[in-house]
């Protein structure tokens, strides 16, 4: 008899991430800007156009466009758990949260469902 399995093959983590399909900035607070790529409860990962010395940051900011009503942005602090050079220097980066206070948590589910449901929304519109 096989165990059953909950897990799509394949996924690791506990928290499916949301693909990014739109502009988002991350910032560190060493001033280096970052484009967010997919994003979660537990962590999100980002690109960036230079090397960075990742050990050394321990904080970031996720900005917020005005569409999606939630302020300014976001305060995380945690850090980077693997990092892949990219292309022309880029590299991306996994960036894994502390423990976060109920009213960030609730912002970043808030932003998760935002994203999914206006993912959905353009695909369902064939303009």
């Amino acid at each position: 008899m096989q165990p059953s399995r909950n897990v799509a093959v394949g996924e690791r983590r506990a928290v499916p991430r949301q693909r990014v399909t739109y502009r988002l900035d991350v910032t560190t607070a060493q001033g280096d800007n970052g484009c967010l790529l997919d994003l979660s409860t537990t962590g999100l990962r980002v690109r960036f156009k230079k090397e960075l010395d990742v050990a050394a940051i321990h904080a970031i900011r996720i900005d917020f466009p005005r569409w999606l009503e939630l302020g300014a942005g976001l305060d995380v602090s945690g850090r980077f758990v693997w990092v892949r050079a990219g292309s022309a220097g880029a590299v991306e980066a996994g960036f894994a949260f502390d423990e976060l206070s109920r009213k960030v948590e609730s912002v970043l589910e808030v932003l998760v469902q935002r994203l999914s449901d206006a993912l959905v929304e353009d695909r369902a519109d064939p303009e």
